[in-house]
């Protein structure tokens, strides 16, 4: 049936919660590994991010069945919330201001590379997985 407006707003916020949840989580980890040197938790946090809006993308296209608060809970709300665009460039304008260009450069590209392989992957995988 038809949603309400705070039905979906809930949902998102649900998956919001926990998503931003597991993204600490796993910047505290490797901050303990040495993400406070080179910020790799963020990296991780955006090609697994990518990674699963690529693998989801083809499981919700094959899935019509499903209510559509589940995508906004996986996807908008779960991904929206463990993925950390806004602090990629956060991070990557501090390398530039320090003018450390070398970990800029590295940081952009594995970003931007990793993030775009992995959702390749991912949506590759759930080919194989849903079609």
């Amino acid at each position: 049936g038809e949603y309400r407006m705070w039905e979906k707003v809930f949902f998102v916020a649900l998956g919001g919660g926990i998503g931003a949840t597991f993204r600490f989580l796993l910047t505290e980890l490797a901050n303990l590994h040495g993400g406070a040197f080179f910020p790799y938790g963020t990296i991780l946090a955006n090609v697994i991010g990518s990674f699963c809006i690529g693998l989801l993308f083809v499981f919700f296209s094959e899935s019509a069945n499903l209510p559509p608060v589940v995508k906004l809970f996986f996807v908008t709300g779960i991904l929206g919330g463990f993925t950390t665009f806004s602090t990629y460039n956060m991070e990557l304008l501090t390398f530039v201001q320090m003018e450390a260009f070398g970990k800029a450069l590295l940081y952009f590209s594995t970003n931007v590379v990793g993030g775009f392989l992995c959702c390749w992957i991912g949506y590759a995988l759930g080919r194989t997985l849903f079609l």
